[in-house]
């Protein structure tokens, strides 16, 4: 199969196809031919050889994939040929084909073509398993979300919509208020006084999606 590798390190121009041979799925293990993989801040500084890749991990790029289901390890029974799904990986997606575990595959929604659902599994798992797992943001609770316009900062609004909880743009400089009609909140502007005197709207989970990070904090009532 054709792969990219990044040897040596370096910029975009380090890049070139090489031939793998395709690999085999292991206990609970899938096979997924690849159509799209994401494009992550980790791969860009594992290009530049700035990242370590962890143990066991192939030496392949690329931590989210899509595509559709070739075969399936022992003890899979989620999917069969030919689903399509996206997935997280450890490494290797930026091949024709990859192995993922069967947990973190996720079939692709309806309506999502396979390049899209390929940007979707380290964007939605990272803000789900915080904001969602760790936090447990529930119904009428209001969430602060710095970066709203980032990838994650998109993603955790979509998922406090969902219809989870409220949620609240947090930008600099000016404080931009949404028609009724869009269903969004007003923004927050960190700069005011109202931002960082709050008053009696008090924050219990906030999110940072700059830069493709993301923090969680709790915030004393």
């Amino acid at each position: 199969m054709n792969a990219i590798s990044a040897k040596p390190p370096g910029g975009p121009d380090v890049l070139c196809i090489t031939q793998r041979e395709v690999p085999s799925p292991g206990p609970g293990e899938v096979l997924i031919k690849v159509h799209a993989a994401g494009v992550n801040g980790a791969d860009l500084r594992e290009r530049e050889g700035k990242y370590p890749v962890p143990p066991g991990a192939p030496d392949i790029m690329g931590l989210e994939v899509s595509g559709e289901v070739v075969s399936n390890g022992s003890g899979c029974t989620r999917f069969a040929a030919g689903d399509r799904v996206c997935a997280l990986l450890i490494g290797g997606g930026y091949a024709e084909y990859a192995l993922a575990p069967e947990g973190q595959c996720m079939p692709v929604p309806d309506g999502v073509s396979l390049t899209d659902a390929a940007g979707l599994p380290e964007v939605y798992c990272t803000v789900w398993t915080n904001m969602m797992d760790r936090c447990a943001l529930q119904a009428g609770e209001t969430v602060l979300i710095q970066g709203g316009t980032s990838g994650i900062g998109c993603a955790a609004i979509q998922i406090a919509r969902a219809p989870i909880g409220n949620w609240t743009p947090h930008r600099g400089q000016t404080v931009r208020r949404e028609s009724p009609q869009s269903g969004r909140r007003p923004s927050l502007d960190y700069t005011s006084n109202t931002a960082k005197n709050p008053g009696r709207k008090f924050y219990r989970c906030v999110i940072q999606g700059n830069s493709g990070c993301c923090y969680f904090c709790w915030v004393d009532e």
